[in-house]
């Protein structure tokens, strides 16, 4: 055997791919398409749950009790035997765009509305890109406002992300990957909401609120997208929980 024909082959563009070289790679392609699409599958799930990304869906018209503070949302009376769990479902309510609500939807505040928009959902988070809002009577069985009770205080560790991209109107939603269009969400008057893991890995969501029960997104800004600690009371209000304190002693970690 000569010494050129115990080389390896190597490939020379003008003489096209050697037989073994070409073995090879219509061998390793394939793996390498199919380990790309596995690893395309399974790294979502385990970076910032961005597997579950929030849901549209298509109900267009909601009747309920429209409310300002400490952020705009829509309280509307769940229908059928509730057990022990509230008579109200709460929905966030945010502009067509990064605001709140137009104005003509807030004049309505306090009053029974037929509330027409897109809602989008994520567990059991969900805000409605609100439309147009009109008056209507008051129902005149079954509660007319939401029960609301203390807790108590809690020291509680999270995230402030904001109300509308998190529950699905983009993507991850949380993190700082989002923090620029969190911070004009909320400065432009979308419900801010605390995200906390509790031990057993399940998410809870509360409304922010300072000591007067009204609307902290001004305050909060600098804080978006960075652990936080906040300590304050916990209140359960219709089927949400409201974390009320002062903004000046949220801590950063």
């Amino acid at each position: 055997m000569s010494r050129l024909d115990s080389q390896d082959e190597f490939f020379i563009g003008y003489l096209g791919v050697p037989p073994h070289l070409k073995r090879f790679l219509l061998g390793f392609i394939p793996v390498l398409v199919l380990a790309a699409l596995a690893f395309a599958s399974i790294l979502p799930p385990l970076h910032f749950d961005q597997s579950n990304l929030g849901k549209r869906t298509k109900v267009p018209e909601f009747e309920g009790l429209l409310v300002g503070q400490p952020s705009p949302h829509l309280l509307v009376p769940r229908t059928g035997d509730v057990g022990t769990g509230s008579d109200f479902s709460l929905y966030l309510l945010s502009g067509p765009g990064k605001t709140s609500p137009k104005p003509k939807v807030l004049e309505h505040v306090d009053k029974w509305v037929k509330l027409k928009g897109t809602p989008f959902h994520r567990n059991h988070l969900t805000v409605i890109a609100t439309k147009s809002a009109e008056p209507m009577a008051a129902p005149t069985a079954g509660p007319t406002q939401p029960a609301s009770s203390s807790l108590g205080e809690f020291s509680l560790k999270g995230e402030i992300v904001d109300g509308k991209c998190y529950p699905g109107v983009m993507k991850p939603g949380r993190t700082k990957t989002h923090r620029s269009c969190a911070i004009r969400c909320i400065a432009g008057g979308v419900p801010p909401v605390f995200v906390v893991h509790n031990q057993a890995g399940d998410k809870l969501y509360f409304l922010l609120s300072d000591l007067d029960g009204t609307a902290v997104n001004a305050k909060v800004l600098d804080l978006v997208a960075d652990p936080v600690q906040i300590t304050g009371e916990v209140i359960q209000y219709a089927d949400t929980f409201v974390l009320k304190a002062d903004p000046a002693t949220y801590q950063l970690l």
